[in-house]
C-alpha cells in the first residue's frame, strides 16, 4: 500500500513549515507529499521547495482549495490519499493509523480521527501519544455517517484520507464549491460507501479568527447553495433512507442561514430561505420548524429570539 499526503497552499509562509514537518516525521512515511502552491504572493512555495525531494511542489494561478486538491488528486500515485490543510498538523502516528484502519476496513471509502484545536503558536506541542490512550474505532454506514455529519461536522475535519478508488468513482472533481469543498465531497462519498471513525486525537487544527469559516453567514449560504447543487446528484443515486436523510438536513441547513440571514437584519432572505425549507422535507417535523420559524420571522421585534451572529467566536487553545 501507498500513501500520498495533499497538500494545498496559498500565503501560508506562517503555518506551512510546521505543517510539512508533521508529515515528514511520521512514523510511517508517507510515500509521496505533493504541494500546490495557488498562486501565492509570499514565501510560501519557497518553503515548499527547501524540502527538496521529500516535497513535490506544484504551482497554479490562484483558484481555491477545492481546484487545488482536484489538480493534486490527478497527480497522485498513492492508494490512500491523505488531505492536508497548510496549517493543521498530524501527529507523527497518523499515517501509521490511517493505514493500518484501511488495511482493517478495505472496503471502507473514508477514514476520520478525532482532533484538538489550536489557535496559537508556530506548531502544536503534543503531550502524550494518543494512540496509547482509551479510544474507539467505529464503521459508520452511510445514512448514519451523512446524518452526523450535517449535525455537526467538528468530529469529521479536514484531515482525513481516501482510498484512491473511492475518489476516482467521484469523477474529475472531488472537491468542489469554495468554502464548502470538504462538505461536498463528504456528502458525495456518502453515497459510496461506509466511513472510519478512530475517536484518538490525531490531528491538531489551527483555528483562525480571520478564516472564511469563521463568517458563519457566508459559510452557511454556501452549504445551501452546495445543497442545490448536490440535490440532482442524490436524487439520482440515492438509496431511500438517504435520499430521506438528505432532504432534512437541506431544509436544517436553510433554517440555520435563515437564523444567521436574521441576526443580520436581512428578513426578506430569511424568509425566502424558510419558505423553500418547506418543500426539501416533507417530514412533518421539519415542516414544523421550519413553519414555525417563518411565523416567528413576522412578529413585532420584541417578541422575536435573539437570532445568533454571523461570525464565530475565537477558540481557545488546548
Amino acid at each position: 500500500m501507498s500513501v500520498s499526503v495533499l497538500v494545498p497552499a496559498y500565503n501560508c509562509a506562517s503555518t506551512l513549515r510546521a505543517t510539512l514537518d508533521s508529515v515528514i516525521t511520521q512514523t510511517r512515511p508517507a510515500d509521496e507529499v505533493l504541494v500546490m502552491d495557488d498562486g501565492s504572493t509570499d514565501s510560501t512555495r519557497a518553503i515548499a521547495e527547501s524540502y527538496g525531494h521529500k516535497v513535490e511542489v506544484f504551482w497554479q494561478p490562484n483558484n481555491g482549495p477545492a481546484v487545488a486538491r482536484n489538480a493534486l488528486i490527478a497527480r497522485a500515485k498513492g492508494d490512500l490519499i491523505t488531505f492536508l490543510d497548510s496549517d493543521d498538523i498530524m501527529h507523527p502516528k497518523y499515517l501509521e493509523t490511517q493505514c493500518r484502519l484501511f488495511e482493517k476496513y478495505p472496503h471502507a471509502v473514508a477514514f476520520f480521527t478525532g482532533h484538538v484545536n489550536f489557535s496559537k503558536g508556530d506548531t502544536y506541542k503534543w503531550q502524550n501519544d494518543p494512540i496509547a490512550l482509551s479510544h474507539t474505532t467505529e464503521l459508520i454506514p452511510p445514512v448514519e455517517f451523512f446524518r452526523r455529519y450535517n449535525i455537526a461536522t467538528g468530529p469529521f475535519i479536514c484531515l482525513f484520507s481516501v482510498p484512491m478508488e473511492a475518489l476516482k468513482k467521484l469523477g474529475s472533481e472531488p472537491f468542489k464549491e469554495q468554502g464548502a469543498e470538504d462538505s461536498y465531497c463528504c456528502s458525495m462519498l456518502s453515497l459510496l460507501g461506509s466511513v472510519v471513525y478512530c475517536t484518538a486525537p490525531l490531528a491538531a487544527i489551527r483555528i483562525r479568527t480571520d478564516s472564511l469559516s469563521a463568517n458563519h453567514l457566508w459559510t452557511f449560504g454556501v452549504w445551501v447553495h452546495t445543497f442545490e447543487v448536490l440535490q440532482k446528484q442524490f436524487k439520482e443515486v440515492a438509496c431511500p433512507s438517504l435520499l430521506k436523510a438528505f432532504r432534512s438536513a437541506f431544509a436544517a441547513k436553510r433554517r440555520s442561514y435563515a437564523k444567521l440571514l436574521m441576526g443580520a437584519g436581512r428578513f426578506k432572505d430569511a424568509r425566502i430561505q424558510l419558505r423553500l425549507s418547506l418543500r426539501n422535507s416533507f417530514v412533518p417535523a421539519s415542516q414544523g420548524k421550519s413553519l414555525a420559524m417563518l411565523l416567528l420571522t413576522y412578529l413585532p421585534r420584541q417578541f422575536q429570539p435573539t437570532w445568533p451572529s454571523g461570525f464565530r467566536a475565537s477558540v481557545p487553545d488546548e
